[in-house]
C-alpha cells in the first residue's frame, strides 16, 4: 500500500507570524545598517541606517513586552513605537504606514494574503498623503507600490487555490506564501534600484535637485528589507537569534577618523550659549550614536551674556580642527562679523587653516553640516550640505 504524502506545511498570517517578521526585520536592519547609512549619506542626512536599527529594535522590545494578540494590534503598536523612537522622516513615514495597516486589518486574529496586501496599500496611501509623494519622486513608495502590485497578483492566485474544489482550511502553504512574498521582494528591489535614475522630489535629497540623480533612495531599500523579513518569517525553520545576542550596537556612521586622517570640524556660533549648545546636541542626535565629527558650541560672551566672543570662537575652532578644515555656522550678523574679523587677520588670534563660514540657516544647516562631516565628507561637501539647507521647504 502506497503511503499518503504528508501535507505541505501551512502558514497562518496571525500575530505570531508578524511577530517573527518584526524580529527578522530588526535583524536585517542591524545587518544592513552601514549600507543604508551610506546610501542616505550620498544625498540625505546620513542617519537612515542608525534610525532604522533604533526604531525596529524598539519595536521588537515593545512587541515582546505587550504581546499583541492580533495582527492589527501588532502593526498599530509597531507604527506608534517607530514614530516615537525614530528621528528624521523615517519615524513618521514608516510609522504612519504601519499604523494605517494595523487599522485596516482591524481585530481579526488572522488575515488572508489579499487582506494583508490591501491593508499595506492603505498604509502606502497614507504615506503618500503625509509626504505629498507620488511614484517617481524617488521615495520609499517607488519600492512599496511595485511590491504591492506583485503581491496582489501572486496573492490572489494563491488564495484562489484555497477556494478550489477539495481545498480546506484557512491557511496557505508555506511555499505558496513564500513565492508570493519573494515576488513582492524582488519587485521592491527593482523599484529601489530604479530610484537611482530619478530626480528626488521629496525629502532631504530633493534639495540637491538634479544632483540627486544617480543616488538610490535609502528608504526604498528599507522597504526591500521589510519584504525580505516577511519571507524569512514564513520559513518554519527560521527563528530569531537568542535575546542575549539579538541586539547589535547602532552602526558606526563614519570610519575611524584616525584612519581617515581626520574629519572636518564644526563650530556653531550663536548669541546665546544655550542655543549654541542645544543645537550641537540636536545635530549629534540626528547623527545617532555612531562616530560623530568634532562639533563645538561657541555661544554667548565670556561672562555669560547675550553676544559673541572672539575668544570662545577661536578656542572652539582649535578644538574642532583635525586638519581637514573647520566649518563655522553663525546665527546672526554680528556673529558673522566676529568670525570674519578672525579670518581677516585683524585679530591676534588665528583660526585653523581651511576655516570657512557656512552660508546656511543655523539649525537646519547645523544638522546637514554635522551629519555630512560625520560620514567623512570633505570641506566642500560639508559646506554644500549646509548651503543646501537654504532651500528647505516647510509648506
Amino acid at each position: 500500500m502506497t503511503a499518503k504524502p504528508e501535507p505541505a506545511p501551512e502558514l497562518t498570517l496571525d500575530a505570531a507570524y508578524f511577530g517573527r517578521w518584526l524580529s527578522a526585520a530588526a535583524e536585517l536592519f542591524e545587518r544592513d545598517a552601514a549600507r543604508l547609512t551610506a546610501l542616505d549619506a550620498a544625498a540625505g542626512d546620513g542617519d537612515h541606517g542608525a534610525n532604522m536599527v533604533r526604531g525596529f529594535g524598539a519595536v521588537r522590545e515593545a512587541a515582546a513586552q505587550n504581546a499583541p494578540g492580533t495582527p492589527g494590534e501588532l502593526f498599530s503598536l509597531a507604527g506608534t513605537t517607530l514614530t516615537n523612537s525614530v528621528g528624521g522622516a523615517s519615524g513618521p513615514l514608516f510609522g504612519t504606514a504601519l499604523r494605517r495597516t494595523g487599522k485596516r486589518l482591524g481585530a481579526a486574529e488572522a488575515v488572508t494574503l489579499p487582506e494583508f496586501a490591501a491593508a499595506l496599500r492603505a498604509g502606502a496611501e497614507a504615506v503618500g498623503k503625509l509626504g505629498g509623494a507620488v511614484p517617481g519622486d524617488s521615495t520609499l513608495l517607488d519600492a512599496l507600490l511595485p511590491a504591492l502590485d506583485a503581491l496582489d497578483a501572486r496573492g490572489s492566485s494563491a488564495e484562489g487555490a484555497l477556494d478550489a474544489p477539495g481545498s480546506a482550511g484557512d491557511a496557505l502553504g508555506v511555499r505558496e506564501i513564500t513565492d508570493a512574498l519573494s515576488a513582492a521582494s524582488a519587485a521592491a528591489l527593482a523599484g529601489a534600484e530604479g530610484t537611482g535614475a530619478m530626480q528626488a522630489r521629496k525629502g532631504r535629497a530633493s534639495y540637491l535637485g538634479e544632483r540627486s540623480i544617480g543616488h538610490e533612495d535609502a528608504g526604498a531599500h528599507s522597504v526591500v528589507l521589510l519584504f525580505d523579513a516577511l519571507v524569512l518569517a514564513a520559513d518554519p525553520k527560521w527563528a530569531p537569534r537568542p535575546a542575549a545576542t539579538a541586539r547589535a550596537e547602532e552602526p558606526t556612521v563614519a570610519a575611524d577618523p584616525a584612519a581617515k586622517g581626520g574629519r572636518v570640524g564644526v563650530v556653531l556660533v550663536s548669541h546665546s550659549r544655550e542655543v549654541a549648545e542645544a543645537t550641537v546636541e540636536l545635530a549629534k542626535a540626528m547623527v545617532g550614536s555612531g562616530d560623530i565629527a568634532p562639533v563645538y558650541a561657541a555661544g554667548g560672551t565670556d561672562d555669560g551674556r547675550i553676544g559673541t566672543s572672539a575668544e570662545r570662537i577661536h578656542a572652539a575652532a582649535l578644538k574642532a580642527d583635525e586638519g581637514k578644515g573647520v566649518a563655522v555656522l553663525c546665527d546672526m550678523g554680528s556673529a558673522v562679523l566676529t568670525v570674519q574679523a578672525l579670518l581677516s587677520g585683524s585679530d591676534d588670534r588665528v583660526l585653523p587653516a581651511g576655516t570657512r563660514i557656512v552660508d546656511a540657516p543655523f539649525v537646519e544647516g547645523a544638522v546637514g553640516v554635522v551629519v555630512t562631516a560625520s560620514v567623512g565628507g570633505d570641506l566642500d561637501m560639508v559646506l554644500a550640505a549646509g548651503e543646501d539647507a537654504r532651500n528647505y521647504r516647510k509648506g
